[in-house]
């Protein structure tokens, strides 16, 4: 399995006077996500494009500032760079709201969780990481940062196989790269950024976000009216899909079973997708397999997927609409729909073919020998007694 290095920079500071202009309504931390093998091309890019726009200094997401044609620019230039984001968003007013969250506003509390998010979420995507954090000196967020990372890094297993380095940004293009998207994503999430006139940024970088992990849990809070899918959706089926999903994420979030893991995985970009209105809808099996790329489960085929992920998740009550286009949270009566003649092609030939099998035993045995009399049949054997399907159409059988 490949090692991926983990470029991270932060968006915002701590502060809770966040009707002051001054503060930011939210704290975002991003980490760029590089495969090993991915590096000398990466910083060669890099370097060309921080060359090319920023000449001799730093890419730094203030030298843009509100400039959205530029930094427009400049994000349309790195879709040709090997690296992918992944983000921890944290809502200030929400923890404020939060009464659990609370302790949030002392900063000492409040760096430690927000420390103890980026690298669980790290741990449970990436087996072998590396994370590359900015050393600046008089940052607060660093310090924490570097201080958290030096009282946990003896203890066994607890990053798996993560390693961590701490650099200046100065010398590092993929911290600079990360300042950038965390202070572009700044022009999305926080009050105070956000602009009738900026370009949605987040549609510029989908092909790059691995996922984008909003704090406090977003999904008590989430409120389907006034989303992007409000006018494309059926109201119970979104909310009875989403509930289901959402369950599953906090009942086994914290599981090391390398399956639970890769479900949980999968959910949760499930439901980003969802609860972002990917326009695509249904996403291909490939791109949710790219979700386990850098764990345990990183080889395993389509049907191993199919079984042990998506078809694991639906045992345990998760509904996931599938056609031949992919895999999604359904939001409306036809993706259900679209759920249920996909497997019915599958499963009644199955059961005809099944029938006329056992059938015909009986026939020729003269009703002495029933295949489904064994009791580990015996859901099977009540089903065809008491549903017979003579009368199905097996065209296509």
């Amino acid at each position: 399995m490949e090692r991926v290095y983990a470029f991270t920079d932060e968006y915002g500071a701590f502060g809770w006077e966040i009707e002051n202009s001054s503060v930011s309504t939210h704290f975002i931390i991003t980490a760029i996500i590089v495969k090993e093998s991915n590096l000398d091309e990466f910083n060669e890019k890099m370097e060309n494009i921080r060359a090319k726009y920023f000449q001799t200094g730093e890419i730094k997401s203030k030298k843009i500032g509100g400039n959205h044609s530029r930094r427009s620019t400049i994000i349309s230039s790195l879709q040709d760079v090997p690296f992918d984001i992944f983000t921890v968003c944290i809502d200030k007013k929400k923890c404020l709201d939060n009464m659990s969250m609370q302790g949030l506003q002392f900063k000492k509390s409040f760096y430690k969780f927000m420390n103890n998010i980026v690298h669980k979420e790290l741990r449970r995507a990436f087996e072998k990481i590396t994370v590359v954090a900015d050393e600046i000196g008089n940052n607060d967020y660093m310090k924490s940062f570097c201080e958290y990372v030096i009282k946990h890094q003896d203890m066994p297993n607890f990053f798996g196989n993560a390693d961590f380095s701490f650099q200046s940004s100065v010398n590092n293009i993929g911290i600079q790269l990360a300042d950038l998207v965390s202070g572009t994503l700044a022009y999305a999430y926080d009050n105070h950024k956000k602009d009738m006139t900026a370009p949605n940024y987040i549609q510029m970088l989908q092909s790059k976000i691995i996922r984008i992990e909003l704090y406090p849990k977003t999904y008590d809070n989430y409120v389907l009216e006034n989303s992007a899918i409000a006018e494309d959706y059926d109201e119970d089926i979104a909310k009875l899909c989403f509930a289901q999903a959402v369950r599953f994420v906090e009942h086994y979030e914290n599981e090391e079973d390398p399956e639970t893991k890769g479900q949980v995985i999968v959910l949760q970009y499930l439901l980003f997708r969802f609860m972002n209105n990917d326009t695509r809808g249904y996403i291909y099996t490939q791109e949710l397999k790219k979700q386990l790329a850098n764990t345990e489960l990183y080889n395993i085929s389509d049907s191993t997927f199919r079984m042990k992920i998506i078809g694991k998740l639906r045992d345990k009550g998760v509904i996931i609409a599938s056609s031949q286009k992919g895999y999604k949270i359904p939001s409306k009566q036809s993706e259900l729909y679209d759920f249920i003649n996909h497997d019915a092609k599958i499963v009644i030939p199955m059961l005809e073919r099944l029938k006329k099998c056992r059938d015909l035993v009986k026939l020729s045995t003269v009703n002495s020998l029933d295949l489904l009399e064994h009791s580990e049949y015996k859901q099977l054997r009540y089903y065809f007694d008491n549903y017979p399907i003579d009368n199905i159409d097996t065209e296509n059988n």
